[in-house]
């Protein structure tokens, strides 16, 4: 099996092979229900013609993006649909490496330590709590404004894997998953995916929850040489300056919006969670050229955005939300850093919707 360290695919060579597996999932799911042409109307808006998925070259997770953004438009449950049928060898040598960890544990470290390599849009975070292994994900500053497809994609992800990990006969009662926004429309393709776990909507946060006894179950599939060899590819393949050692300026973005709905942490206490002095994180992000006090803004201003175009929450409550003692300095911060009110946001996304 080592001959798999000799000819290592290049991430872009990785990334388009994962990027070809979902699309060819979305042609399938329109094939079989879905307006005609959609598929086709969705590549060319993405630049991309049906010949690439043959040959995949140049595609990247940018690429996917744009389609699934276009036909969630008429299919909103679209990322639900891929994953309810999706393998994981759709993750390229990612689900080789997750398909041969010995046990459920080690299956989900590997998913979250390459979890670059099948998305761009958010990073995933994690905590043992009450009982419970904890799966959140968080993500990139780029992508704040699409937290309910991240959180379909995410849990969803890591929900289908679980079940592909542990067998057809595993007891899979007893795991949560809970997403900080309102039952949508389509609430039962949810309920289809997760199914048997607790779905709630409205939760404090988004996250999947699985009881931590499960960690030790084995996988079926594990394969200790073949895990060893799969893993190092994957290295080979990220290279230096992967995600573990992120930016400061990033980390501190990540921790931000890690924590929705909650007080914003004063620089002191963000250098703490950052495992760095205060003088050492105010110096890092002047390198960066920036500072706390404007990533705060642009979190807050991101996340005001996305709540007020996605969410029928009053100004008040997301002024809450964003931790301003009060719906006045909020308006006004909103409005310096966009040039008009929180309610024309509102205004317009409204005309947007009626004009689809």
């Amino acid at each position: 099996m080592t001959e798999y360290l000799t000819d290592i695919p290049s991430r872009q060579e990785e990334e388009a092979r994962i990027v070809v597996n979902w699309l060819r999932r979305i042609q399938d799911i329109l094939r079989e229900q879905g307006p005609p042409n959609l598929f086709l109307r969705a590549i060319e808006r993405a630049g991309l013609r049906t010949g690439d998925l043959k040959s995949g070259e140049g595609l990247s997770h940018s690429h996917l993006d744009v389609v699934i953004e276009f036909v969630r438009q008429q299919v909103p449950e679209l990322t639900l649909r891929m994953l309810k049928n999706s393998e994981l060898l759709d993750l390229g040598l990612m689900g080789y490496a997750v398909l041969s960890s010995g046990t459920l544990g080690n299956a989900l470290k590997v998913l979250l330590r390459y979890q670059e390599l099948t998305s761009d849009r958010y990073t995933e975070a994690t905590e043992m709590e009450e009982g419970f292994f904890c799966i959140r994900p968080v993500p990139r500053w780029q992508h704040v404004g699409r937290l309910k497809n991240i959180a379909e994609d995410c849990l969803g992800g890591n929900w289908r894997a679980i079940e592909l990990l542990l067998g057809p006969d595993a007891n899979l009662k007893g795991a949560r998953a809970h997403f900080a926004f309102s039952e949508p429309a389509y609430a039962s393709a949810y309920m289809d995916v997760f199914e048997p776990c607790v779905v709630k909507f409205d939760a404090e946060q988004t996250e999947l929850k699985v009881p931590l006894i499960w960690l030790k179950k084995s996988v079926a599939s594990a394969n200790v040489v073949m895990s060893g060899v799969t893993a190092a590819v994957c290295e080979r393949m990220l290279g230096p300056g992967r995600g573990s050692r992120m930016d400061t300026t990033r980390a501190v973005r990540r921790l931000l919006l890690s924590r929705p709905g909650k007080r914003m942490l004063r620089l002191e206490e963000a250098a703490d969670e950052l495992l760095m002095s205060t003088a050492q994180l105010r110096k890092r992000l002047y390198r960066s050229h920036t500072s706390y006090k404007k990533i705060v803004l642009e979190t807050r201003m991101g996340l005001a955005r996305h709540y007020l175009e996605s969410t029928p929450l009053s100004i008040q409550e997301i002024a809450f939300l964003l931790d301003y003692a009060q719906p006045g300095p909020f308006s006004r911060a909103f409005k310096k850093y966009y040039g008009f009110p929180p309610r024309n946001a509102r205004m317009t996304e409204s005309a947007n919707s009626g004009a689809q």
